[in-house]
């Protein structure tokens, strides 16, 4: 291409000067190191199946080309022809035991790759035997389906693999593979072209491949087919090489093709069409992503970033050579250009004016932030300030608020002295309520780790701590790229998904947030984009992100490191950025979505985009901080951060009667947790039995009863090799039951499972695998390979992702299965199908532990009765909910996610056209949607589902959409998506756990909302995906918590509750009695009075020896006197009984008192 000047000085086209080629260059040969070497096999030959070794002093023999044909020999390679691994395809067998005991090794191979193999399974070379079951050792250059290059070493059943970032591969084209595992390190290592392209921790080694009967090139243990391209050099050491020596080897494998990479060094040059050119202004060296290189006859005239010095108005013009360098693995290509640079026509007001617009102070900042550094050549001083600002080489306030001001300065040019005033206006954060927030982007490590390049490459985000940072969302992604063009109707390919790197984070004008960064193919490498644009987000509070697009910055030498700032004195954004070649520089918008409005693009960097270094943050990459208030922290620690119990609240106390009964029912069921971001959670409580019965409510008195919030925590994993697994509470005839189900994934051959394994249970602990070993519950297959379903068709494999649901009033169980195609279980052939619960005459359910008690499964069909999937035909991962009185299915289909009404009385059709609401659009969630479960919660429809391959990337994505509104669900505008995942791989309870996901929403026992869903893990040895429980937390913005660990539920200071339980003595009724007398006519008459001193109203049974009387109700506070006549002259000493009755709290309450009363003579 032409290389066009950054500004509007005079630009000329010519031929002025010589353009010179230069091909043939290669840098000199190093030696091939043969310590170690066990083999070593040149397929340079002519003719024969026999490979011999070279390898000097190996005691193995040759390797043999198996299905040789004649034609696959070229003198200079071996043309392996691919196909089926049960086809007449050509392969290479090496010698058994060819690693047998080593600890330490590295292979070589220099190959190249199809187009087929980059895009799908395949072993490049296999060392161990002919089972994919329980060990091997291999390298791949799959770059499709989630996969990037990688080194694998599987051993006991578990396999591990190291991937590199990106492809890094260009099919058709030799490359330079070498696999390396280090024993003493535990690390195995990828190297691509003598370049190290991944690493990571490998815990086995080849001496765990124990049976190495079957080594090969080009054939996999598994079905794969064979590898198709062609091989000229394989290396096996049984030691770790270091990178000099696999770099040596490298360049050395890569002279047998010197004219090939010789034809691509200039098929480089070539691309870039340089041509001399005349320029008074700074220029554009491509440099096409970092393969070419430039010289310069002159640096001091033109360097070679293509910083221009013109000469001075009147000066001569001086033609400077600069040749360009294409270097392919050390074999180069060089082309020269004559640019002629003339005398500078800028003037000194132009030139302050250029000098100036690179000098911006930001619309937000924090007191105590240093003022930007003066543009080169230029001075800086303050002419005035508004509010209470103070600038000396810092901007800083001492208001506890946020101060608004305006900020004048004066820059001039030291070389004209000609200056120009600028005003900025920004509002000053106070420092103690402010934190600087880091975007950031990470250096791609390794799946076990969760930085994978599909996450490193994204934005992610980090609060200031002291000197470093605390990154937030456990350092996982929170802006990413979204797929370059919609997902088309036949699903998200790996070619449509996209990256990120170099995010910077920036305010708006509005006080918004925006987001630059270079977009990138998935996995790092260039689609093409980066050579003009930026790709451009907003944000109102960093929670949720707009793509809006891309930015065209006008050149097309490369945009890295963008960065943008608000530029207040002159009402418009600077973006800058620099060049292919490292040279910065700038332009301006009004508008960033609006391209007409960009202003001249301009040599120079702009101080006030400058990155920040990330401190401590672990893999950091690149980014830049700004400032932000408490409520924006706030908010982001509640999304990204973790939140943990804080206080449980003091449990009312409990009274009771004396002699009453006091159980564990009477005392609160439920304590109430607080957490620190402000929400609160009820849990059961258990009592302690012993502290109850210590309770004496014969016996008035305060007692204390000590109980523990119920926190299960089940078994990790809950169920080995039991994936997409399903937990349903379910009311069989009045009695609670607990079922499980899911799909058999035992070493991952989930395709050719042969059963639909249930489980049946009163409680969630019992559907375990620990409650199975005990002999407290069983297995039980309700459907296995053979069955037939309702058309009459036999089921041979899969099973995939049964689901338990009421619907229609019966248990259903909506799942997957397939049959058969050329005598295997074909997953292609699965279709989403239903099968329900018997009842009986009286509408009770069946038992369903009872195979028998089943219908046939039927397959859901459109209205039409067609298949669901007439593009692929398989359907699957099928779901159920019901929201304002309609019934739906959500399933997954052409990778993407589907929706329809349906009749719950006619469960196999739909009542709707399926609609797509869900599509995979993101690294995180690439090329699959699946899995979806949905749950209501406080007006809102959570629908989770998962993404990203099967296995170690799993992750769990979320749709939300208004609940209890009669919303047209199948309107895909209803659904709103989270830019990131919900759930994803990390440490839980200080363990890592990767590929979490499928999960679905049920309760448990305590009516808790538990989340059951599965992890890859290699538990007991095995390789497939095991199953979870753990109850889910609401967090404080609406957001369900998936990963709330042990600690952080319940503290642990807050796990014993105590009530206070008070016994009430009987209540006691308060009235006096006296008993007289008098003589009347030389008798004694007794007199006996009784008065209420109670606040209730008695009744009143006076029982004398001389007679009894009543009063059916005395008031409070008034009293009653009986006489009894006794017909005596003496009456001897005795008592009076007086009993009273009344009713207090709804209770009747009895009391009684006896009056004694003297001897009385009346004679």
């Amino acid at each position: 291409m032409r290389l066009f000047p950054r500004r509007t000085a005079a630009v000329v086209a010519t031929t002025i000067g010589a353009m010179i080629l230069s091909l043939g260059a290669t840098a000199a040969q190093a030696a091939v190191p043969d310590q170690g070497l066990v083999a070593q096999y040149d397929f340079t030959q002519t003719s024969g199946a026999s490979v011999p070794n070279t390898a000097a002093g190996s005691s193995l023999g040759a390797a043999t080309v198996q299905n040789l044909q004649a034609s696959d020999w070229t003198g200079s390679q071996l043309t392996l022809r691919g196909g089926a691994k049960t086809s007449t395809g050509n392969w290479v067998r090496l010698p058994n035991d060819i690693l047998k005991g080593k600890t330490s090794a590295t292979v070589v191979a220099e190959v190249k790759a199809s187009a087929a193999m980059l895009n799908g399974f395949h072993f490049l070379w296999n060392i161990g035997n002919d089972s994919s079951a329980t060990e091997y050792f291999f390298a791949s250059l799959n770059c499709g389906s989630g996969r990037s290059p990688l080194v694998g070493l599987k051993a006991a059943g578990v396999e591990r693999l190291v991937q590199s970032g990106s492809c890094g591969v260009t099919a058709n084209q030799w490359v330079s593979v070498v696999s390396v595992v280090d024993g003493a390190a535990g690390t195995a290592s990828l190297y691509i072209d003598g370049k190290r392209a991944a690493q990571g921790a490998m815990p086995v080694t080849p001496a765990d491949v124990v049976d190495q009967s079957l080594n090969a090139i080009g054939r996999a243990p598994w079905p794969d087919p064979l590898f198709q391209g062609a091989i000229s050099a394989f290396r096996v050491y049984d030691r770790a090489l270091n990178a000099s020596e696999i770099a040596q080897v490298s360049d050395s494998d890569a002279q047998a093709h010197a004219a090939e990479l010789q034809a691509q060094a200039q098929a480089i040059l070539t691309s870039l069409n340089l041509a001399d050119s005349q320029t008074s202004t700074d220029i554009d060296l491509p440099t096409s992503g970092g393969r070419v290189t430039w010289s310069s006859s002159n640096p001091a005239v033109v360097a070679t970033d293509g910083t221009v010095t013109a000469p001075l108005a009147g000066q001569p013009s001086v033609p400077v050579q600069l040749t360009a360098t294409a270097s392919v693995r050390g074999v180069i290509a060089t082309k020269t250009i004559t640019v002629t640079v003339l005398a500078s026509t800028e003037t000194a007001e132009q030139r302050i004016q250029r000098l100036a617009q690179r000098f911006v102070i930001p619309a937000v900042v924090e007191s105590g932030t240093a003022l930007p550094a003066a543009p080169e050549g230029t001075t800086i001083a303050i002419r005035a300030t508004t509010g209470v600002v103070s600038i000396d080489d810092k901007i800083s306030i001492t208001s506890a608020e946020a101060v608004d001001s305006t900020i004048t300065v004066r820059v001039t040019d030291s070389a004209t002295g000609a200056s120009t005033d600028r005003a900025f206006k920004v509002r000053v954060l106070p420092a103690a309520t402010t934190t600087q927030l880091l975007a950031y982007s990470r250096n791609a490590t390794t799946v076990g780790e969760a930085n994978n390049a599909d996450v490193a490459l994204s934005m992610h985000l980090a609060l200031e701590n002291g000197a470093g940072w605390t990154p937030l969302n456990e350092n996982y992604g929170i802006f990413f790229a979204k797929t370059s063009v919609a997902p088309p109707a036949s699903g998200t390919s790996d070619s449509i998904i996209r990256s990120l790197r170099n995010p910077h984070l920036f305010y708006l004008a509005d006080g918004g947030y925006g987001i630059v960064a270079t977009r990138t193919a998935r996995g790092g490498t260039s689609d093409g984009t980066q050579t003009s644009s930026l790709l451009f987000a907003k944000s109102s509070d960093l929670l949720s992100y707009q793509e809006v697009g891309f930015v065209n910055l006008g050149v097309t030498s490369g945009v890295n490191e963008p960065a943008v700032v608000w530029d207040s004195a002159s009402s418009r954004y600077v973006v800058s950025w620099t060049s292919d070649a490292g040279a910065p520089y700038y332009t301006t918008f009004t508008d960033l979505a609006d391209v007409s409005t960009r202003g001249a693009v301009l040599r120079g960097a702009v101080g006030s985009t400058a990155g920040n270094p990330g401190a401590g943050v672990a893999n950091y990459a690149s980014g830049n901080s700004v400032p932000v208030t408490a409520d924006v922290v706030e908010a982001l620690e509640v999304r990204f951060g973790r939140i943990a119990n804080t206080e449980v609240e003091a449990l009312a106390g409990v009274e009771v009667e004396q002699g009453a009964s006091l159980s564990a029912a009477d005392l609160p069921q439920r304590a109430q947790l607080s957490y620190d971001d402000g929400t609160d959670a009820t849990r059961a409580i258990a009592w302690d039995a012993a502290s109850l019965a210590a309770v004496d409510t014969a016996t008035p008195g305060t007692y204390q009863v000590t109980g523990a919030v119920k926190q299960p925590q089940y078994p990790t994993p809950f169920a080995d090799e039991r994936a997409d697994p399903s937990v349903f509470r379910f009311d069989w005839n009045g009695t609670t039951k607990f079922l499980m189900i899911a799909t058999d994934d035992r070493f991952g051959n989930n395709i050719g499972s042969a059963h639909m394994p249930i489980r049946v249970a009163d409680s969630i602990e019992d559907l375990s695998d620990a409650a199975i070993a005990a002999g407290r519950n069983v297995e039980i297959d309700l459907l296995k390979r053979g069955d037939t379903d309702a058309d009459g068709a036999a089921m041979t494999g899969c099973f995939w992702a049964p689901e338990f649901h009421v619907i229609g009033g019966k248990l259903s169980i909506l799942f997957m299965p397939c049959y058969n195609t050329n005598g295997a279980p074909d997953m292609w052939t699965g279709r989403a199908s239903i099968m329900q619960l018997k009842q009986d005459a009286q509408g009770d359910d069946l038992d369903p532990s009872v195979p028998a008690n089943w219908t046939k499964p039927q397959k859901v069909l459109r209205t039409d009765g067609s298949i669901l999937n007439p593009i692929q035909n398989i359907s699957l991962d099928m779901t159920y909910f019901e929201d304002s009185g309609q019934s739906y299915y959500v399933w997954q289909m052409v990778g993407a996610l589907f929706i329809a009404k349906m009749d719950p009385a006619n469960p196999t059709r739909l009542t709707s056209a399926p609609v797509r609401i869900g599509v995979p659009e993101y690294a995180w969630d690439n090329t699959i949607a699946e899995g979806p479960n949905v749950q209501a919660h406080d007006g809102k429809l959570f629908l989770i589902y998962s993404g990203s391959t099967v296995g170690d990337t799993y992750t769990t994505g979320l749709l939300t959409a208004t609940a209890g509104q009669s919303v047209d669900l199948t309107n895909p505008a209803a659904w709103a998506k989270l830019n990131y995942p919900i759930q994803k791989s990390g440490l839980f309870n200080g363990a890592w756990q990767l590929g979490t996901g499928h999960g679905m929403w049920s309760y448990d026992e305590d009516d808790n909302l538990i989340y059951v869903f599965h992890a890859r893990t290699d538990h007991n040895g095995l390789s497939g995906r095991d199953m979870f429980v753990r109850r889910v937390h609401w967090a404080a913005d609406g957001l369900p918590v998936f990963d709330m660990e042990e600690d952080e539920e319940v503290a642990p200071d807050n796990r014993t509750v105590s009530v206070t339980v008070t016994v009430k003595a009987a209540p006691a009724l308060e009235y006096t009695a006296t008993a007289s007398a008098r003589c009347v006519a030389g008798k004694v008459v007794q007199t006996v009075t009784i008065t209420n001193t109670d606040d209730v109203a008695l009744a009143l049974q006076t029982t004398s020896p001389y007679g009894s009387k009543a009063t059916a109700s005395l008031a409070a506070g008034k009293s009653v006197s009986y006489a009894f006549t006794t017909r005596l002259g003496t009456m001897p000493a005795g008592t009076v009984k007086v009993d009273a009755t009344a009713t207090v709290g709804g209770k009747a309450v009895t009391a009684s008192q006896t009056v004694a009363y003297p001897q009385v003579n009346c004679g």
